[in-house]
C-alpha cells in the first residue's frame, strides 16, 4: 500500500479524539486535572508494552519503508512535484466527501494526528515509490504499478540492505538496522507514538495518568512498600495465569512474551502499579470493622451482585411486535415455538444441546446457552431474566430449578434452565468482593476517564 495512503485509510478506523487546548508543548502529549504525561513517560511505557508487538513490528517496518525511499530518492535526485501533489490532494479530498464524509480530507488528517505537513511528506513519498518502482522494472513515466508491485519492489530492496528489526533490550540504542541505514530505539519510539491509533494512546495515558494521581494520594506511602506491593500482585497474577487451564501450562511471562511486553521491565507497568496502589489504599483506609459497615450499609447491592444465585441456560429467539426484514417472527410466534421446545428439553444436556441448534443468541450458542452464575443484579443479563432468578431464589432450591415458561424480552422470548443454587458467601468470600468494588471505586474517584485529553503534537 502506498505510504500515504496507508496513514490516510488509517483514519477511517480512528475514532475521533476530544477537543484539546492548542497550547500543548512539545512535551507533554497528554493531561487530567492537575497530571500530565510528558513524551518520555510514554515512550517508556510504549517500549515496555508495544514495541515489541505486532503493532510495533509494524510500524518499525513502516519507519524503515520510508527512510529507504528517502534514501534512495536522493540518490536518484528525484523532486517533488508541487502541482502533483496538490492534483493528488484535491483527489483525495474528492473522494473522501463522496463517500460521505463532508469535512473531507481536513476531518481524517484530523483524526489521523496527521498534519497536512505531514500528509505532503508522505504523499511526496508515495510518489517516490511509484517512480523507483517504474524504473526497477523498466516501466516508463507513464506506466501504472500496482500496489503488490511496488510492495514486492521495497521487500526486494530491504532485503537486499539485509534489514534486520531487532527485539528489545536493544543493543548500542539500535531498534533496527540494514547495510546503509539504522533506526535508533528513540527515534522508532517517537515515530510510534505518532503513529498509534488514538484510543490506544489515551488508554496508556490514563493508567499513567491514575498512577501519578494515586501516589499523590499517598505521600507518605514508602518506597519499599510499594515495591513489594507490585511484586505480590505481580506474583497473584503469575500464579492465576498458571492454575488457568486456557493457558495449558504456558506461565505468563511467556505468554506475555509473545505478546511483545517486555517482561524484564513488567514492574514500571502502570496496569500492575495502580492494581497494587489502589489494594494499599484500601488496606490503610479500611479496617474489619469499616469494611463490615460499608458491607451493611450496601448490602442489597453486594448480595445482588455476589450473594445466592443460579446457574442458567438461555435460549433465545429473535422477536418483536410485527415481523419485518430484520424480525423474522412475532413475539406471540417465538412463544409458541418455544412452547413446543419445551417437551424436548427434558433434560439439562437436552436443553444444551436445542440451545446450541436453535439458538438466536451469538454470545451464548456454541456453549449451549449457558449463562453462568446469574444474581439479581448481574451486569450484561436482560433484566427479566435477573427477575426471574430473583424469583426462584426465594423458592425451596429443589422447587427453583428447572425449566421456565417463554420470557418475553424487549427483543424476542427465551427459554431459561434454572439450574443449581450458589449459596450466599461466607464473610471472608464476600469482603474480597467489598474489597474489589472499593478499590473500583477508589480509581474512579481519582480520575474520571473522560478528564483525560491527548494534547495535539506540535507543528
Amino acid at each position: 500500500m502506498l505510504l500515504a495512503t496507508a496513514f490516510v485509510l488509517g483514519a477511517l478506523l480512528a475514532p475521533a479524539p476530544r477537543p484539546a487546548p492548542v497550547w500543548a508543548s512539545a512535551q507533554i502529549v497528554a493531561q487530567a486535572l492537575d497530571a500530565t504525561v510528558s513524551a518520555e513517560e510514554l515512550e517508556n511505557l510504549l517500549y515496555i508494552r508495544r514495541a515489541a508487538s505486532e503493532d510495533g513490528r509494524a510500524t518499525l517496518r513502516h519507519l524503515a519503508e520510508t527512510k529507504l525511499v528517502e534514501k534512495l530518492a536522493a540518490e536518484s535526485r528525484l523532486q517533488a512535484d508541487e502541482a502533483e501533489l496538490d492534483r493528488r490532494t484535491r483527489a483525495f479530498d474528492l473522494d473522501i466527501k463522496k463517500g460521505g464524509d463532508a469535512e473531507g480530507l481536513a476531518g481524517h488528517l484530523r483524526r489521523a494526528r496527521l498534519s497536512r505537513e505531514e500528509f505532503r511528506r508522505f504523499l511526496t513519498l508515495a510518489i517516490f515509490q511509484e517512480t523507483l518502482t517504474r524504473r526497477a522494472l523498466g516501466l516508463g513515466d507513464d506506466k501504472p504499478v500496482t500496489a503488490d508491485q511496488q510492495r514486492l519492489w521495497i521487500e526486494e530492496e530491504l532485503g537486499k540492505r539485509g534489514f534486520q528489526p531487532l527485539a528489545p533490550p536493544w543493543k548500542d540504542g539500535v531498534a533496527a538496522r540494514a547495510a546503509d541505514f539504522t533506526i535508533s530505539g528513540p527515534e522508532f519510539l517517537s515515530y510510534l507514538r505518532k503513529r498509534l491509533p488514538a484510543d490506544t494512546l489515551e488508554e496508556d495515558c490514563f493508567q499513567l495518568l491514575l498512577e501519578k494521581r494515586m501516589l499523590a494520594r499517598m505521600p507518605d506511602l514508602a518506597p519499599e512498600k510499594l515495591a513489594a506491593a507490585v511484586q505480590a500482585e505481580l506474583q497473584r497474577r503469575r500464579d492465576e495465569a498458571r492454575l488457568d487451564p486456557k493457558n495449558k501450562g504456558i506461565a505468563l511471562d511467556q505468554i506475555l512474551a509473545a505478546q511483545g511486553v517486555v517482561v524484564e521491565r513488567l514492574r514500571e507497568d502502570p496496569a500492575l502499579r495502580i492494581s497494587a496502589l489502589s489494594k494499599l489504599w484500601v488496606e490503610r483506609s479500611y479496617d474489619a470493622e469499616t469494611l463490615k459497615r460499608v458491607y451493611q450499609d450496601e448490602r442489597e447491592w453486594f448480595d445482588g451482585h455476589y450473594g445466592p444465585a443460579h446457574e442458567v441456560g438461555f435460549l433465545f429467539l429473535r422477536a418483536a411486535g410485527f415481523k419485518n426484514q430484520l424480525n423474522p417472527r412475532t413475539f406471540e410466534e417465538a412463544e409458541r415455538e418455544l412452547e413446543k421446545l419445551r417437551a424436548r428439553a427434558r433434560t439439562r444436556e437436552e436443553f444444551r444441546e436445542l440451545a446450541k441448534v436453535l439458538s438466536e443468541d451469538a454470545d451464548t450458542k456454541s456453549a449451549g446457552g449457558e449463562l453462568g452464575w446469574v444474581s439479581p443484579l448481574s451486569p450484561r443479563v436482560p433484566r427479566e431474566v435477573r427477575d426471574e432468578v430473583a424469583r426462584r431464589l426465594a423458592l425451596p432450591e429443589g422447587d427453583a430449578q428447572g425449566l421456565s415458561r417463554p420470557l418475553r424480552l424487549p427483543n424476542g422470548v427465551a427459554l431459561l434452565w434454572i439450574a443449581r443454587r450458589r449459596p450466599a458467601p461466607a464473610w471472608e468470600t464476600m469482603a474480597g468482593h467489598v474489597r474489589s468494588e472499593l478499590r473500583r471505586r477508589f480509581v474512579e474517584d481519582v480520575l474520571p476517564r473522560s478528564a483525560v485529553v491527548l494534547l495535539p503534537e506540535s507543528p
